[in-house]
Order: structure tokens, then sequence, then C-alpha cells
């Protein structure tokens, strides 16, 4: 069932939180649609016992799991579909998802299931941070670039639908190290984040919250843990993926599939990029290698 947070605005709960905000004339926005059809179809449901029907879906990031259910959506009710700036590429073109995990190349088949390439969504708008109005409805879009190259949350009323700017314990406890696009921009996010003022935050994973501060400094004590490993693996020069190996194992997180794998593969290098401009690290071509060292 839809959590009524306030007025106008709800959540359906799920793998991949969905934010459900009341339109006039009996229209309805979705925030992000889940992975695929099957949160979707209930929402659907949902809104029709209501007398709703999806006009908009405003998509917080171009990530699978949060715009999978933008096709289906699409097709049933004709929504458009509202995406950040850069991000909305990926919406157009899924494949760009496995494709940048993969070094740039063509993705092999084991990064093509539905976690990772999601079915091609419409952008009708394009969105920046700043205000939006949306069917009529007044919104904030907050920058909180990082986990994405340009993931937004949403603010409407007193609800700030944060996106992925945090994750949960139990998906930190999983992962160990997240998927980041950006370290420098989520740590900068974090802090934006945290200025925000809400009275319910609904995160993109895990249950809704009266106070992101807690969640806020536990994603950051990961990231500064994880920055510390990589310079100490880095007391002798090695190449990424022998500190990306490395930081694994020293985590206890050594990925069983490729997907989860190569989900982390970016992640050690924007954390070399980093740690590059924090000046801890420095990064040289020998002998046909790669090679990342402490200053």
């Amino acid at each position: 069932m839809l959590d009524q947070l306030s007025e106008r605005v709800y959540l359906a709960p799920g793998g991949v939180n969905i934010g459900v905000i009341l339109a006039p004339d009996k229209r309805a926005i979705l925030v992000d649609t889940g992975l695929n059809d099957t949160a979707a179809r209930k929402v659907l449901r949902w809104l029709g016992e209501m007398d709703r029907q999806v006009a908009a879906i405003v998509t917080t990031h171009g990530h699978a799991d949060h715009f999978g259910g933008n096709a289906f959506v699409v097709k049933r009710t004709g929504a458009e579909v509202w995406a950040p700036a850069w991000d909305e590429t990926v919406l157009r073109y899924p494949l760009f998802q496995p494709l940048v995990l993969f070094a740039g190349a063509d993705p092999p088949d084991a990064l093509r299931g539905g976690f990772l390439l999601a079915d091609a969504s419409p952008v009708d708008h394009i969105y920046d941070a700043g205000p939006l109005d949306v069917l009529g409805v007044p919104l904030e879009a907050v920058s909180l670039a990082g986990h994405s190259g340009n993931q937004m949350g949403i603010l409407c009323d007193d609800v700030f639908f944060a996106a992925d700017v945090v994750l949960p314990a139990r998906v930190i406890e999983r992962y160990k190290m997240p998927y980041l696009y950006s370290v420098r921009d989520h740590i900068q996010s974090l802090d934006r984040a945290a200025a925000v003022t809400y009275r319910v935050a609904v995160p993109g994973h895990g249950p809704k919250a009266n106070d992101l501060s807690g969640l806020l400094a536990s994603n950051r004590r990961v990231v500064d843990d994880v920055a510390d490993m990589i310079v100490a693996e880095c007391a002798e020069p090695r190449t990424p993926e022998e500190i990306l190996t490395a930081v694994l194992l020293r985590l206890g997180a050594a990925p069983s599939d490729p997907a989860s794998y190569y989900l982390l593969h970016p992640t050690v290098f924007a954390y070399l990029t980093y740690l590059e401009e924090q000046g801890r690290l420095v990064h040289r071509i020998e002998g046909a290698r790669s090679l990342w060292s402490e200053r």
C-alpha cells in the first residue's frame, strides 16, 4: 500500500522506493519507477483505486534500477518523463550504463542483465537543479551528483526524495564499496543533503527517515575508509586492477559475478581521481602499465 507522507505526497516502498505526488485534475507524478514493471504495476493499480492517472515521471538519475519501469508506465499511461541533464542520455540509450562499466567497450552478455540494462525510456523534459513546475506542482531539484554524473534529489512540500546520495547499512554491508562516478562530487552532495530542510526523507533504498544525519555520517565514513585503504595499498606502485583486488580482499567483499566486479571497477578509478586531486597519490605510465603510488 501507499504510505502517505503529506497531504499530496506518498511513498511506494520497495527495493527501490517510488515517490507518488498528487497533481491537479486527478493526475499523479512518480519519482522514479523502480527496476522493472513489477513495482510500477502495483503503483498504477493503487493509483487507479484512487481514481488517479500517472501523467509525469521525474527520474532522479540514470541507473537502471531507478528508471527500469519508465517504458512500461509510459506505454500504459502516456506519461511525460523528466530526467536530469547528462543522466538523461542513459535513459534514452540504456546500453551506456554497462558500456561505461566495461571501460567504454561493447559489454559482454554478463553485463546486459536487468539490473544494469533497462528498457529505453523517452525523455520529454531535461531538468537541472532548482525550482521545477511539474503538472502545476512546485518541486525543488537538489543536486546530489556523485553516485551518477548528475543525480538529483526532489523536494516536494516537506518531503525529500534523496535518491542514492545515502545507502542503508544493509547495502553498504553487501557491497562494502558502493558504486560512485565521482568521489569529489559525492562528498559535496553529502554536505548539500545535510543542508536540506525536510520533515521526512526518502532514500532511494531503505526506510524513510525523519533525520538523515546518521546515514550521511556512515556513508561519509565509507568514503574516507576506502580512500585510506587505497592509499595504504599504494605504498608500492600498483595498477588500478591490483588496487581493486587488494581493497576488496581487505574488505572481505570479493565479487562472485561479473556485474558485481564491474560495478566496482570504475569506482576505484573515481577514488584514484579524487586522491590525485587531494595530492595523496601520483600517477605514471611505466613499462606499459598504469601505476599509482603514494606521494
